[in-house]
């Protein structure tokens, strides 16, 4: 096998002939005749009927031939005597190093006379098309400079009465890219000639964590590690069978970060070749006198991409913020800066326990620091101003309507909520009471609903004990039957708290129960407390931290399942808030949760602070009760790790599919707004001659989106594989 190198230099050539080949012939003897290539140092006019013309190929590296239609061949005579086909050059690798890559191929036939002659005829394809194409008439396959893969070309040359022959070889193509951050130059490639095992020495790499599983879209990961001085240069290899994306980096002393993000195109390379492999990710560090090589790790890579935002409370700043996935990385907005404010007293802006209906259009929270109103807030809409509008009028007033946790009902025509101890139904667009048509909802210590996706049963927290609503020591998980709309029927309690105090994180309080998409589970956190940390008793007393685990039942009951991979760091169980992307990709679901767990060093991330940040771990959804259908989780990117951040709820872009009411364009998934047969404003589908939306951009029907992408949680996604 030959490793095929592009170069610049132009091609010496010599006048060009097609004698017959003797089969004795060797393969590089072959290849020189066929090209005409001169071995003297003489450089000639390239002959532009040669496809390595065009690529500018350094004939002393690498032998190149023909392009099949250099000698006309009589059709009458091709066929004559001709045995079998073969492809020429056989089993070739060609390295992508990020300028456009070209393998031409030939087809030779060989003969009963014992020759073999160049075959212009015939038909060329690929097993897989991934990380190139080629062209069928002439055989000479173009990379996309993107990914790497193994394939198999395939050659077919049809025979007048008889059975089609061919041949087939395997062309391997390798990406492999070098990054260099100053001050890094090239020279420090020869730093880690040689590498030595030094326990003492070695880099210990924070994240990404060993075996974490990600989405193909995440954004590139910031590679962050600890140990080293100031003049120390490490390499940040990351590599999979058929690429390999390296990174230079050199200590340049205090306020150095010990870290490297990733290149973009490096990244995707990763995450698109050889699907099934996992990235191998290893830092190396070369010190005085010697380079140190570092420990190897995994990360793995599903089939599939998450889209949508991601909706999250900063404590800090006391805001909702927006996290939402862009074709050029995740975007954090503060979409939300001026909420209504409290008339009086502290003039409070506060923004807390929310949450999204399915579609992303719509958001309910509490305001004032839980002593005021709720509001609910069009997300399909500017929120910008001052004060943000919202659906129904906020009013400071004891008759205003008050919620603290809530969840809309599928169509997102209900909430169901509770404000102390018992839960009740709100109309999101008037705020008004709804009393049940039929049945009875929970009054008594019932807090934290929600409403599963088809609609059918809503779960909640049941005979909470504790300090209140929020926090508290010791509760259940009930259920609770939709029969019809705005009917119910009898609760069932599903989890008793107790029943898992044996468990690492002990305790007996359960929260936050949230189901998958298909609403077959639900996921829950349990530990000794509701909330991660409580005050002490006295003011000079320090904070109690909890731990907290989470773990996976069906709504019908039963032992639930710990999602330790989820769960657990180095040191603790600590997980809190959990809930699922509506979203199935990749034969996962996605959790949300926050955690109190170190993300990265601390010098880029937050070890040691005790921060609370964002992790999505992969939920399997093939569960098999008993067995753990976690994997290790990867922080969520776009968030600023100087904030506390929890709560976190996925959705849909905010953007109004085809036949929704709208007021602008703008606020349309794709295509404008305009009237209906009704006369009524509604988002109509683009007119035909609008170019199609580009994989991540916002869309409203997979018509919308370019050939080979669909839309999904209206985002333009390219289908895994």
């Amino acid at each position: 096998m030959r490793s095929v190198v592009i170069g610049t230099m132009q091609v010496p050539m010599r006048p060009l002939t097609h004698p017959a080949i003797p089969l004795a012939t060797s393969g590089a003897a072959l290849l020189s005749v066929l090209s005409g290539c001169d071995a003297g140092p003489s450089t000639r006019d390239c002959d532009p009927r040669l496809a390595y013309c065009d690529a500018g190929i350094d004939a002393k590296t690498f032998d190149v031939p023909a392009r099949p239609d250099v000698r006309p061949i009589d059709v009458t005579d091709l066929y004559t005597g001709l045995l079998s086909v073969s492809i020429t050059p056989e089993n070739p690798t060609l390295v992508v190093r990020g300028a456009v890559a070209m393998q031409p191929f030939m087809a030779l036939g060989r003969y009963a006379d014992g020759t073999q002659r160049p075959i212009s005829l015939g038909t060329w394809t690929l097993t897989r098309a991934r990380a190139g194409s080629i062209d069928p008439a002439t055989g000479r396959f173009t990379a996309t400079g993107q990914v790497g893969d193994l394939t198999e070309v395939h050659y077919e040359l049809p025979r007048p009465g008889a059975e089609s022959l061919r041949a087939a070889t395997n062309l391997t193509v390798r990406f492999e890219r070098d990054f260099f951050s100053a001050p890094s130059t090239e020279a420090d490639r020869a730093r880690f000639a040689t590498l030595v095992p030094d326990a003492a020495r070695e880099v210990i790499v924070r994240y990404p964590l060993a075996n974490a599983l990600v989405p193909q879209n995440v954004a590139p990961p910031d590679v962050q590690w600890e140990q080293g001085a100031a003049g120390d240069v490490y390499r940040v290899r990351l590599s999979k069978p058929h690429v390999a994306v390296t990174g230079f980096v050199t200590h340049s002393g205090a306020g150095f970060r010990f870290d490297w993000t990733v290149d973009p195109a490096g990244w995707r390379a990763l995450v698109e070749s050889d699907l099934e492999e996992p990235i191998t990710l290893r830092v190396d560090r070369a010190t005085a006198g010697a380079a140190i090589e570092g420990a190897a790790r995994t990360l793995r890579v599903a089939q599939g991409s998450l889209a949508g935002a991601v909706y999250y409370w900063d404590l800090r700043a006391g805001r909702i913020l927006r996290i939402r996935e862009e074709p050029t990385g995740p975007v954090r907005e503060n979409f939300l800066p001026n909420p209504p404010q409290r008339p009086t007293g502290d003039r409070s802006r506060c923004v807390a326990c929310h949450t999204v209906s399915r579609d992303g259009l719509q958001m309910a929270a509490e305001l004032w620091e839980g002593q005021g109103p709720s509001g609910v807030f069009d997300l399909g809409t500017d929120l910008t101003r001052d004060p943000a509008p919202t659906r129904f009028p906020v009013v400071d007033s004891a008759s205003a309507p008050s919620w603290v946790y809530s969840s809309f009902s599928a169509n997102a025509t209900r909430l169901i909520a509770n404000r102390l101890g018992g839960l009740f139904l709100v109309d999101p667009a008037t705020g008004r009471t709804v009393p049940p048509a039929a049945g009875t909802l929970p009054q008594g210590n019932s807090v934290q609903p929600s409403w599963s996706p088809d609609g059918n049963t809503i779960a909640y927290i049941s005979e909470f004990a504790g300090d209140g609503p929020t926090a508290f020591a010791s509760s259940n998980l009930s259920t609770l039957p939709v029969t019809a709309p705005d009917s119910f029927g009898p609760a069932t309690q599903r989890v008793m708290g107790a029943s898992l105090s044996a468990q690492r994180e002990a305790g007996r309080a359960l929260a936050y129960p949230t189901w998958t998409p298909d609403s077959r589970w639900l996921a829950f956190q349990h530990g000794p407390y509701s909330e991660s940390d409580r005050a002490g008793a006295t003011p000079a007393a320090p904070r109690t931290r909890f731990p907290a685990a989470l773990y996976l039942v069906a709504p019908t009951g039963g032992t639930p399942t710990r999602l330790t991979n989820a769960s657990a760091d180095e040191r603790e169980d600590d997980a809190y808030f959990p809930n699922f992307s509506p979203f199935v990709q990749g034969g996962h679901y996605w959790l949300v949760y926050f955690s109190r767990r170190d993300y990265g060093n601390a010098q880029a991330g937050t070890r040691g602070s005790g921060r609370r940040q964002l992790w999505v771990t992969a939920v399997s959804t093939g569960v098999v009760p008993g067995t753990d259908p976690s994997n290790v989780p990867y922080w969520l990117p776009g968030q600023d790790v100087a904030s506390d951040n929890v709560s976190g709820f996925w959705a849909p872009q905010p953007c109004r599919p085809r036949g929704m009411s709208c007021t602008v364009s703008s606020e349309c998934c794709a295509g404008t707004c305009g009237p209906n047969a009704s006369g009524q404003l509604v988002c109509n589908p683009p007119p035909p001659e609008a170019a199609c939306r580009r994989e991540g951009e916002r869309c409203g029907a997979n018509a919308d989106c370019c050939d080979g992408l669909s839309c999904a949680a209206n985002v333009c996604l390219r289908p895994p594989g």
